[in-house]
């Protein structure tokens, strides 16, 4: 009853649109329905997004992670399961939030959105805090603020390493080779958007 009158005061509409309705309409969960492959460092397994990083997916990842819709956790997760199905059988290893934004936003998004994808979900990589916010970071500076500060559980068996936004393939190799590291045979890298 107070959703439904929350819904009377406040109507949802769409992250990637603004339209009324749903937290992502139809019209823009498909646009984030291609398997696209992107372009990825050597030695990195095969790496694809859904969507580039612009318009509505760039809107709604957006207001994912910077404005509180968690809602659209379970519309990602099904986007994300739908992709997974083309790949191979493996685990999910949600990339993990830094510290800073876990406290900021009160969960971890990309957790979140893995445990919305009814797949076996994997959070064994961690952050440490003094990694800072990438945005704005070159590829070098990047590949820095993570060196010597994302942690793995040992684990055996095949993973796909799920992210929100590819830009320099940095965060995907320091996971990567944190996971290859800790014993996972990585298979794949599938994000939301990639740049």
């Amino acid at each position: 009853m107070l959703k439904a009158l929350l819904e009377l005061l406040v109507p949802s509409c769409c992250a990637g649109c603004g339209e009324p309705g749903d937290a992502l309409c139809p019209p823009c969960s498909v646009d984030m329905t291609s398997l696209m492959p992107v372009r990825r460092r050597n030695g990195l397994p095969p790496m694809y997004a859904l969507a580039e990083y612009s318009g509505a997916a760039r809107r709604a990842v957006i207001a994912y992670k910077e404005r509180g819709r968690r809602e659209l956790a379970a519309h990602f997760g099904s986007l994300l399961a739908e992709a997974l199905a083309r790949l191979p059988t493996a685990a999910v290893v949600p990339v993990p939030s830094r510290p800073a934004a876990f406290r900021q936003r009160g969960y971890d998004h990309m957790r979140l959105i893995a445990e919305a994808m009814a797949a076996p979900v994997r959070p064994v990589l961690k952050l440490d805090r003094r990694v800072k916010d990438s945005v704005g970071l070159d590829p070098d500076q990047r590949m820095r603020n993570l060196a010597g500060r994302l942690r793995c559980t040992p684990i055996r068996e095949k993973v796909v390493l799920i992210d929100d936004v590819i830009t320099t393939g940095a965060t995907a190799a320091a996971c990567c080779a944190a996971l290859t590291n800790a014993g996972a045979k990585v298979v794949g890298v599938l994000a939301l958007t990639a740049t």
